[in-house]
């Protein structure tokens, strides 16, 4: 079943990008594929768009047809996006968000990750095993700043100590640009975290943002609703309820 994943096995170990990257989107397809069949079992109606308040009480409009659905109660359940830091350029191409990462576009040789949590950390296990080096890009003074300490260090031991892996940290990547595959790099230009003073430019193949995730909620039409939001988390009260100004 390698084949299934993308990889072959002829004399040698081998892999298939686009089949690695084919078998990431039929996973991610089943679990959809799985959930909204459930959903239709238990006669809920889905509706493929993107929701926004009217401002008026009980009405949801979707964006992209404009029809206005009515409902006693709404449920908001936005999920949440990337996490792009000022001064970052992201053309999903060769500077990417985890989201774009999963396309698998390209194998770099040399990949930049700006931020070395769990989502940094998992990917650059799959981009050394792929055959890429790896930098870490840490604004804080040790990688995997949020982990258990413990943790952390059995991390360092089994998926970094021992692969083309090195970080930089205590530095932020103040300003990231976008190259183009083949002909221009990516530039990195990283300033230290305490001074703010410029401390180093990278030129790499590709770069990574994994610096986080925040709430999916801009442009829903909170603040028409008069929704309390702070930093874009909806404020709540001790029953869930929305709070409103």
């Amino acid at each position: 079943h390698l084949s299934e994943f993308g990889i072959t096995v002829d004399g040698e170990v081998r892999f298939d990008r686009e089949g690695v990257a084919g078998h990431a989107r039929q996973l991610a397809n089943r679990v959809k594929g799985n959930l909204e069949g459930s959903l239709v079992a238990l006669n809920v109606d889905i509706v493929d768009g993107r929701g926004v308040l009217t401002g008026a009480p009980h009405e949801v409009r979707d964006e992209s047809s404009g029809k206005v659905y009515t409902a006693r109660d709404i449920v908001l359940a936005p999920g949440s996006v990337p996490f792009v830091p000022p001064g970052v350029e992201v053309d999903e191409k060769t500077v990417y968000t985890s989201d774009g990462a999963l396309e698998l576009q390209s194998v770099p040789e040399w990949v930049a990750i700006v931020g070395s949590g769990y989502i940094g950390l998992e990917f650059s296990d799959v981009y050394t095993a792929l055959g890429s080096e790896v930098t870490f890009i840490e604004a804080l003074p040790n990688i995997m700043p949020t982990f258990d300490r413990e943790i952390a260090k059995q991390a360092e031991r089994l998926l970094i100590r021992d692969r083309p892996i090195d970080y930089r940290t205590n530095v932020f990547a103040s300003k990231v640009t976008p190259g183009i595959p083949g002909e221009k790099p990516v530039t990195i230009e990283m300033i230290d975290a305490d001074t703010k003073e410029h401390v180093e430019t990278l030129e790499v193949d590709a770069a990574m943002v994994a610096t986080g995730r925040v709430p999916n909620t801009a442009n829903m039409g909170l603040e028409d609703a008069g929704i309390e939001t702070s930093r874009g988390f909806v404020a709540v009260d001790e029953k869930m309820r929305v709070l409103t100004s």
